[in-house]
């Protein structure tokens, strides 16, 4: 009689600090994260104009934005004491580099933003953009 309710504690407390720590699932976002940036990176890289790749590139910012801005909430809503303090500390490096990543295009593509307003504008909106999902 008396196994049955120590059993439900201890199988009750197993549950709760499994669900306290949430490694698996940050590092699967900043992955994700990760894998998002690069590729908007890559896309203004490799057009066959600084142009015509920052529009692809908000074309897949747009068409991403609500599965990145879900991720980046889940990233906003940890907790210290719900990852460890590596994952924690490869949360915030990550995060950073991400950033500087996007960040970098406006220094890479400089020139061409001086000659090119418009360029420029749509240069600006996407790093606007992405900085947005930082925001709390």
């Amino acid at each position: 009689m008396r196994t049955k309710p120590l059993a439900l504690i201890v199988a009750f407390a197993c549950l709760l600090l499994a669900g306290c720590k949430k490694d698996a699932e940050v590092k699967m976002a900043l992955t994700d994260f990760d894998s998002f940036t690069n590729e908007l990176v890559k896309r203004v890289d490799s057009a066959s104009g600084p142009a015509a790749g920052v529009d692809d590139a908000k074309k897949y910012f747009d068409s991403k934005k609500a599965e990145m801005t879900t991720k980046m909430d889940t990233l906003k809503g940890i907790r210290g004491y719900q990852v460890s303090d590596e994952t924690r500390k490869m949360m915030e490096s990550s995060l950073v580099d991400d950033a500087k990543k996007i960040a970098n295009l406006q220094v890479k593509y400089m020139r061409t933003s001086m000659r090119d307003a418009t360029f420029k504008a749509k240069l600006d909106k996407l790093t606007r953009d992405y900085q947005s999902l930082f925001k709390m």
